[in-house]
């Protein structure tokens, strides 16, 4: 028998397959950047790669529904993972420069990441409905903060020693992930998890609650203010900072304070106070963002840094919660099959992910260096409208188990 404060051993394994997929995440997202950067230089294909990405995800949500029709969601998690790495390795491997092969590595990497990140939530949410889904997205924050630390340094430091043959180091470390995410997905084979058979196609939800609307709004503003600042933040750190052993080291630097702090209060945050986490946030990484646009310097960056690594993870982790919450009541409450929740919430997250990187682009198109300025401050003034949301979604929430009007 579990122990109430302990993990089942279903638990550890599902929660060991995530610790090696956020172990090789690193090479597929920020260094194929810093790849794409060592190149050409320009942030312009950073977006543009990452809108290809952020396109793909929901395309990929939608491949998957049909999909679950005639396999299962565990077959379906392991292509994901297998899927992952092969863009990236042909991108090292090819080195495009014209902005449409740049878009559609990216495209082709989203595409699995759909499909994985499809079937990922559907485990999650299956997994944790009979425990503290809070504790095990906790403890899956902090071992993923634990993992932050070790791989963007090692990565970073191997990739700056290897710099006289960076081509081929690129595509040695690209094979390491491949590895790493097929071992990550035959692991969740051996996991128990009963997901619902899906008949449902997917579809955008036309008569949607007046409570999943305001989560739409959510994930849109969520997504957009999220990418915002990482893809600023990631030029910022290649401007004032250097290449990659300054990326690897400043993204480890940032997971110390994370797992800290995660270690310490983040399984004791009760859903009352999830606006306050937000709120929390907003002054942190507010103040901060401010901070550097006033000094536009190397340590101004850093104290952003430090911000994002005392607060991100907490915002991470309660939204998270608060949202598959929202699904499992909106699901229970229409009788609707909860992958057509996911995927309605998919397309909202990352249409304000895209949104966002075209706005960038532009930006960057005309005004570059105040884009980089300012960037962040517009990213941290996003959190009020979430902090906004955030406390109608609870009350929905509250007043439909109520039956309040």
């Amino acid at each position: 028998m579990t122990a109430p404060n302990s993990l089942s051993k279903n638990e550890r394994r599902i929660l060991l397959s995530f610790l090696l997929f956020i172990v090789a995440w690193p090479i597929f997202s920020t260094f194929t950047n810093t790849f794409l950067w060592r190149t050409s230089g320009s942030p312009v294909d950073i977006a543009v790669y990452n809108v290809g990405m952020y396109v793909g995800v929901p395309l990929g949500f939608f491949i998957n529904s049909g999909l679950l029709h005639r396999f299962g969601h565990k077959k379906l998690f392991f292509a994901g993972c297998l899927l992952q790495g092969i863009a990236p390795l042909l991108l090292t491997v090819i080195a495009p420069t014209s902005m449409f092969a740049i878009a559609a590595f990216g495209l082709f990497l989203g595409l699995p990441m759909g499909l994985y990140w499809g079937n990922r939530n559907l485990i999650t949410l299956c997994a944790t409905e009979r425990c503290d889904r809070l504790r095990f997205l906790s403890v899956e924050a902090t071992q993923n903060t634990v993992a932050g630390i070790v791989a963007p340094l090692l990565i970073g430091h191997y990739l700056a020693a290897m710099s006289g043959g960076i081509a081929w180091a690129y595509v040695t470390l690209m094979l390491i992930g491949f590895v790493v995410l097929v071992v990550a997905g035959a692991l969740m084979q051996a996991a128990d998890v009963e997901v619902p058979h899906n008949r449902a196609s997917p579809r955008w939800i036309g008569d949607a609650s007046a409570l999943w609307k305001r989560q739409r709004w959510f994930e849109f503003l969520s997504g957009a203010m999220t990418v915002n600042e990482s893809t600023v933040s990631l030029l910022i750190i290649l401007t004032f900072l250097g290449l990659e052993d300054a990326v690897g080291s400043t993204k480890s630097g940032v997971a110390i304070l994370t797992a800290v702090m995660m270690a310490l209060i983040g399984r004791r945050i009760p859903e009352s106070r999830y606006r306050s986490v937000l709120w929390l946030a907003f002054v942190l990484i507010g103040g901060s963002a401010a901070a550097f646009a006033w000094r536009f310097d190397g340590p101004a960056s850093v104290s952003f840094f430090v911000a994002i690594g005392l607060i991100a993870a907490f915002r991470t982790t309660t939204t998270m919660a608060l949202m598959y919450k929202v699904v499992g009541h909106e699901a229970e409450r229409t009788d609707r099959n909860r992958f057509l929740y996911l995927f309605d919430r998919e397309v909202c997250l990352n249409a304000g992910r895209v949104a966002m990187l075209a706005l960038l682009m532009l930006a960057f198109s005309f005004a570059p260096l105040p884009t980089l300025r300012y960037g962040l401050v517009a990213a941290a003034a996003v959190h009020l409208p979430l902090i906004w949301l955030m406390g109608k979604i609870q009350d929905g929430i509250r007043s439909n188990r109520t039956g309040a009007p």
